[in-house]
């Protein structure tokens, strides 16, 4: 004979400290989204975005890399990535747009 599993249901209370909030998630996240949006990032901006990695590797693993090349030339053709265009010139990343790029790939870069 298989028994049904027992359940307890009680009330309890937890105390929020004054200087916390509950916040749903999906609000969480757009207000995440807020932050970046309308925010350039400088290569030493996404350099301190991906953990101090230097300007090489961000060229090599992300901007140069054969992998990405339609999707970082989509960005430039958005105007999301502005290239240097040559000494003296800066790289410019659109902070949201290319965040989110981050994000859809952070588990393929080489770290």
């Amino acid at each position: 004979m298989i028994q049904a599993p027992q359940s307890i249901k009680a009330n309890i209370e937890i105390a929020i400290p004054d200087n916390f909030e509950l916040v749903q998630r999906d609000e969480i996240e757009s207000l995440r989204g807020q932050a970046l949006t309308g925010r350039t990032w400088t290569m030493q901006d996404l350099r301190e975005w991906v953990g101090k990695k230097s300007t090489t590797w961000i060229k090599a693993s992300i901007l140069e890399n054969p992998r990405y090349s339609r999707e970082i030339q989509q960005m430039v053709d958005h105007h999301e990535i502005k290239e240097a265009a040559g000494p003296g010139t800066r790289w410019l990343f659109k902070a949201g747009p290319m965040a989110e790029f981050l994000d859809r790939h952070w588990e393929e870069l080489p770290w």
